[in-house]
């Protein structure tokens, strides 16, 4: 399996990587809260800053995360094209 199909938790992501979300997982209510962020299965995510609050961009909107629920969001990274 390549790097850019390795399924891997959003924390683990590093800064300026683009992901695409693949599952987001956890309680009913923050599960609702990331999705109404869009953080939505096949949304592409980049990360700006991986401290804590981890610093992600979906979009134009730029939100912060604890590292315990960005455990929840499983991405796989996203190889940027060459031309």
């Amino acid at each position: 399996m390549s790097a850019a199909n390795q399924v891997v938790p959003l924390a683990l992501a590093l800064p300026g990587e683009n992901c695409r979300v693949r599952t987001v997982f956890g309680k009913d209510g923050e599960m609702k809260r990331l999705r109404e962020l869009g953080l939505l299965e096949g949304k592409t995510v980049r990360v700006v800053c991986a401290n804590e609050p981890l610093i992600c961009q979906v979009g134009d909107c730029r939100f912060g995360l604890c590292q315990r629920m960005a455990r929840c969001i499983m991405v796989e990274r996203v190889l940027e094209e060459t031309r």
